[in-house]
């Protein structure tokens, strides 16, 4: 089914996120890493592998010693399953490249991709 499951967002700060990684993967072997730019991390969990209980649980009881700022359980939209569905389709095609060298359709997803791992930007609140 569609949209079946939690996505997990993690933050971590301090040595880096291999302590979260290892933890994760070791509690939910179902966890797929989706994306990482430095220190946030997304997963897609498979509802079948735990319930959100365990998870809530799990990272709470290992925020300290992971380093972990702050974390987010959701279920996972369709929406989600779609754009994670797309980035796959997109990351396979080359492009075209015109005469000039340059592409004919510009990926804007390239720029922002870029923009999110470079640790020279802080993150700011209002």
């Amino acid at each position: 089914r569609f949209g079946d499951g939690y996505t997990v967002v993690v933050r971590a700060g301090g040595p880096g996120p291999a302590a979260v990684q290892s933890l994760l993967q070791q509690h939910f072997p179902g966890i797929v890493l989706r994306e990482q730019h430095g220190g946030l991390l997304q997963y897609h969990l498979p509802a079948r592998v735990t319930s959100l209980a365990a998870v809530f649980s799990l990272l709470a009881a290992h925020r300290g010693p992971c380093h972990i700022e702050d974390y987010s359980v959701s279920q996972t939209t369709l929406d989600q399953v779609f754009m994670h569905f797309a980035q796959e389709q997109s990351d396979g095609d080359t492009g075209e490249v015109t005469a000039s060298g340059q592409d004919a359709a510009p990926n804007p997803g390239r720029r922002l991709s870029r923009f999110l791992e470079d640790d020279s930007y802080q993150e700011s609140a209002v």
